[in-house]
């Protein structure tokens, strides 16, 4: 362990990848780069023998900021470069869409879901969790008892996230049934914030992803989807697509696109792990009919910004069509989550 934290050097890392990126680090990221390395080393030394609980050392890193500041490349680097045998990086939704696998599956012994947790855990020593928002309060207990079995299981846990963690599960009416895992959050994890404006999204670095190889047409005239090779909408009857215990009306699927209307997917009760599910089955997504979000329920703001995070993160090609350009067909909502979607659809090829 001695040699292995005398070898590991995350800011030679980054210096390295920075370089070959053509991307200069800024001092807010420099901060985060330290402390992910003063994190790893302080774990690779040998443990002392005798703590106090309160003067315990941080086992974990807390990442938060705005998007495209970089918060993924950072941890997703320190995830490749650390020294652990038994790592695991994982988004927020796929973590508990699999963890609701593991509750739901039959168990011969006792099922409990500090069970479950330990089942998807496994001999886990190092946890990356990426994109940690929460705005359900089910999940947030299940994310509670995940914190309070790391903690007691001294699970290195470096987690990004667009909100400080006093921000999680911001609702009123649910926020403080999570006060006490906030806490644990601040006692067991450094939180840094990665401040800055620049999105590094914007500087064409992502040009090559599969989502952004989509495009967002308006108003979705026969020549943009003729330019982009894309059916035009069925005169037929919407087709029940079975997903899960559950049916959403799809215009048609096949083996190249999944193509359904806003209203379908966001309207209806669905969930991120239907998203999830269809992904696994296709692979490019159009999307008729986005409204002006402005006029929507929360509810069904929030299930199109789940729906856009799954399928950037799934890295699904994506075609969305509006009559609304794309600053007006999201301004003017008030989840603080919108500029993560309006950023990720800027990416996408823009027909007018």
């Amino acid at each position: 362990m001695k040699q292995a934290n005398s070898l590991f050097d995350f800011h030679q890392v980054m210096d390295d990848k920075a370089r070959l990126n053509q991307l200069v680090l800024d001092p807010d990221q420099q901060q985060v780069i330290a402390c992910l390395d003063a994190l790893m080393k302080r774990s690779l030394s040998p443990p002392k023998k005798f703590f106090r609980k309160e003067t315990l050392p941080k086992s974990g890193v807390y990442v938060w900021g705005t998007v495209g500041r970089g918060k993924s490349f950072i941890v997703d680097s320190f995830f490749s470069a650390a020294p652990v045998k038994n790592k695991i990086r994982v988004h927020f939704h796929d973590f508990l869409r699999e963890l609701h696998c593991h509750i739901n599956r039959p168990h011969t012994g006792e099922n409990t879901l500090d069970a479950a947790l330990n089942a998807q855990l496994g001999h886990c020593e190092l946890l990356c969790f990426d994109e940690l928002h929460l705005h359900d309060v089910g999940d947030a207990m299940l994310v509670k008892s995940l914190l309070e079995l790391i903690a007691r299981r001294r699970i290195i846990l470096v987690a990004t996230s667009n909100y400080p963690p006093d921000q999680l599960l911001s609702n009123p009416l649910y926020h403080s049934r999570f006060a006490s895992s906030i806490e644990l959050i601040k006692q067991n994890m450094q939180v840094v914030a990665l401040g800055g404006t620049l999105d590094y999204r914007t500087l064409g670095g992502n040009t090559f992803t599969p989502f952004s190889k989509g495009a967002y047409l308006c108003p979705g005239t026969e020549a943009q989807r003729r330019d982009c090779v894309l059916p035009l909408l069925p005169v037929s009857d919407p087709l029940p697509l079975r997903v899960g215990h559950r049916h959403i009306n799809v215009l048609s699927a096949s083996e190249n696109f999944l193509h359904l209307t806003f209203e379908a997917l966001c309207a209806a009760p669905t969930a991120v792990m239907d998203y999830l599910s269809l992904c696994e089955h296709y692979r490019c997504w159009i999307i008729e009919g986005v409204p002006k979000l402005e006029n929507s329920s929360p509810a069904v703001q929030q299930r199109f910004i789940n729906v856009i995070d799954v399928l950037y993160d799934q890295h699904c090609r994506l075609f969305l069509i509006s009559d609304y350009a794309l600053h007006k067909m999201t301004e003017g909502v008030q989840q603080e989550d919108i500029q993560r979607t309006r950023s990720r659809l800027q990416q996408l090829n823009y027909l007018v």
